[in-house]
């Protein structure tokens, strides 16, 4: 008897063993990001022209250097940006505009930028003065719901003219170019 009894109470035990109670329950994943800032970087490569010899007809210039602006929309909006350019004083023998400059020369800066959502522009400049820059021209820009993350802008195919009838001095010219970036979208 104790045999059966002691049967008993192992099939009882792998019986309640098996009885299976299904429950099931949820939960979910949050993640949340906070936006940061429009900003943006130039690089130190100057706008480059090259050494030149000089002539009495009209000449136009291609840039011998490949400066980049990168933009950084990391606002998190895709509300677009515009990015410009304005010059200074003419090309000139003085840092401070007080040389000899290359009258009437036109510098025409040029962005390409790979990404298809960023528009490139391509902007002929009206000098300024050494106190105030000429007008802003647009040379890359992000339309509304476009432009985050990097964009990278290259100036590979800015020009510059330089009319065969400027005096040319057998010497360096500089100019002063003024970058800005603006929350304003793109057309």
């Amino acid at each position: 008897m104790k045999k059966f009894v002691f049967g008993l109470m192992i099939s009882a035990g792998l019986l309640g063993a098996t009885t299976v109670v299904a429950n099931a329950d949820t939960s979910t994943g949050d993640v949340t990001f906070t936006g940061g800032t429009l900003s943006m970087s130039v690089d130190t490569t100057n706008l480059a022209f090259g050494s030149n010899a000089i002539t009495s007809s009209n000449a136009t210039l291609d840039t011998t250097t490949t400066p980049t602006v990168t933009v950084s929309d990391l606002r998190g909006t895709s509300a677009g940006w515009t990015l410009t350019v304005a010059q200074g004083q003419q090309f000139n023998t003085a840092t401070d505009g007080t040389g000899s400059a290359l009258t009437n020369a036109a510098l025409t800066v040029a962005g390409t930028e790979s990404d298809s959502a960023v528009t490139n522009g391509s902007t002929t400049l009206v000098p300024g003065t050494t106190e105030t820059a000429g007008a802003a021209g647009t040379v890359a820009s992000a339309k509304n719901g476009t432009g985050n993350g990097d964009s990278t802008v290259t100036f590979s195919d800015s020009k510059l003219v330089v009319p065969g009838e400027t005096t040319k001095l057998a010497t360096g010219y500089t100019t002063t170019l003024t970058w800005n970036l603006s929350v304003t979208p793109g057309n």
